[in-house]
């Protein structure tokens, strides 16, 4: 009988030791079980739970059934193994133990994702360290090697909280710093701008600066011409009073020296606070030229839009678009152009602004001076029509049609050369027309009635009488051969925005 239980028992014995050895052959392969801890990882939390529930099952399997000596000599073997591994295997390990432990804790499935997300990117500086905390606990291991089974886990587990309560301070941290560029930008209130916000920003009234040190002229002609913007704000808005007309040597005001650096904030803020800018040098250059001359478009529009003059020349008879010309800027000549500025005004080299152009090689430029000159006749020429109703004939003009900004003057002044016809038609004449008229892009809109700036017509210091009495805008004309001087004196408009359009022709009536 007791043989009999002893054959029994031997089987069962073999059973339990063949089934103890797979296992610590199992628990020695360390990359299958990293592996499937990289798997699992990734999969949902609820295979993840189940997965871990089978490894710990199957772990407390093995406790029961290995001797106590061959699970101590089983630990030995994991603890060399985990000592001579890289840090990289060390973390894969302990991403299982953290990923156990977020289940435990939470079952949303977002909750786990966005843990090992957060995981995932843990700074290069903190593996460094991860990799003094491996050799520590290499340490700690050979001192503690007599812990059971179970006390090993829950040390591992802790040591996995740490990690993790280390990277949540980490991003902590990185928490704390945007919490603190976000609180710097709101200091410098840097939010989306209101249009009525923006506009107080160009007139410079969005801010207030107050100084009790107040800024010398020639400071503050050196901070202009420098393009310090916070300077000549604490300066204009202090208690001292500047004079923002002041020249130098050659008549350079601070407007110019704006308008001569593109400083466009500089330039606005002159103009709120009073400054003119149709003051001239003592060669005639206005800031308008110095700025088509440098070819700063936005800064031409800024000084149009505050009443710079177009016509103004220089002392060599060059004008803003003759400048504008020289530089092939197309979008300035259109600009000008449309402001009023008189494309038949010549040089002292008696040179036009298609001159420039052409000289240029600037197709471009050439061709939309051209076209306006084109409209601008053929307007003239529709409006006569229009207005002696056909019983007028236009045989050919005495001089180029000029514009003329009302705006800028109640004098306009020309001069000419006139060379009269060889045969000149019987019951022909020379007219003078007037026409206002205004600029609407392209289009350009002419009268010969209604309200009339004209006062007087002087040729070659000879009045020239009105062909009707109610009437100012077409005058009786008699040029002489060779050079003329006309001379027209105007109502004052400083503010009008209509434009003159002058032009002489030879008529003959029906």
């Amino acid at each position: 009988m007791n043989a009999f239980l002893e054959r029994k028992i031997i089987p069962k014995r073999q059973k339990h030791e063949e089934k103890g050895r797979s296992h610590l052959e199992f628990s020695k392969l360390p990359s299958p079980v990293s592996a499937q801890a990289l798997m699992s990882s990734r999969l949902s939390g609820e295979e993840k739970g189940l997965r871990s529930s089978d490894s710990a099952e199957e772990e407390k399997e093995t406790k029961k059934n290995e001797p106590k000596e061959k699970y101590q000599k089983r630990y030995d073997l994991d603890k060399e193994e985990k000592c001579r591994k890289e840090p990289k295997g060390l973390k894969s390990f302990k991403e299982i133990r953290s990923a156990f432990d977020l289940f435990k804790k939470t079952e949303d499935k977002n909750d786990v994702l966005e843990n090992n997300w957060k995981r995932e990117e843990i700074p290069l500086d903190h593996k460094t360290t991860d990799d003094h905390k491996t050799k520590d606990k290499c340490s700690l291991k050979e001192i503690k090697n007599t812990r059971d089974e179970t006390d090993t886990w829950a040390y591992i587990a802790a040591e996995g909280e740490q990690e993790v309560s280390d990277s949540v301070c980490q991003t902590d941290e990185n928490c704390d710093g945007r919490q603190q560029i976000l609180s710097l930008g709101m200091d410098l209130q840097l939010e989306w701008m209101k249009l009525e916000d923006f506009q107080k920003h160009l007139d410079g009234e969005d801010e207030t600066f107050t100084t009790t040190n107040t800024i010398p002229s020639n400071l503050l002609r050196d901070a202009v011409k420098n393009g310090d913007y916070i300077a000549v704000k604490v300066a204009l808005n202090s208690n001292e009073e500047y004079n923002l007309d002041q020249e130098d040597s050659s008549g350079m005001t601070l407007v110019m020296l704006a308008a001569a650096g593109g400083q466009d904030d500089l330039l606005r803020l002159l103009i709120t606070k009073g400054a003119k800018v149709n003051g001239r040098q003592k060669n005639g250059t206005t800031a308008l030229i110095h700025a088509a001359e440098k070819n700063f478009l936005t800064t031409v529009a800024i000084l149009l839009e505050a009443g710079a003059y177009v016509n103004v020349q220089q002392s060599n008879g060059e004008t803003a678009l003759m400048k504008a010309c020289k530089r092939g800027n197309s979008d300035i000549v259109r600009l000008v152009i449309e402001c009023g500025a008189d494309c038949n005004i010549l040089s002292k080299h008696q040179n036009s602004a298609l001159y420039f152009a052409k000289q240029c090689n600037n197709v471009l430029v050439y061709e939309l001076l051209k076209s306006h000159l084109e409209t601008l006749s053929r307007v003239a020429e529709e409006t006569i029509r229009d207005y002696f109703e056909s019983r007028l004939a236009l045989l050919e003009p005495v001089f180029p049609i000029a514009c003329h900004r009302l705006c800028e003057g109640p004098d306009f002044s020309t001069d000419f050369n006139y060379k009269p016809p060889q045969n000149i038609p019987e019951g022909s004449g020379v007219l003078l027309f007037i026409f206002h008229a205004n600029f609407l892009g392209k289009e350009v809109i002419a009268r010969l009635c209604g309200p009339c700036s004209v006062q007087a017509v002087v040729l070659n210091d000879k009045f020239q009488l009105p062909v009707f009495l109610d009437s100012h805008f077409v005058y009786s004309f008699s040029p002489v051969a060779g050079p003329n001087k006309l001379f027209i004196r105007l109502t004052e408009a400083p503010f009008a925005k209509v434009k003159l359009l002058i032009g002489a022709y030879r008529v003959q009536l029906h």
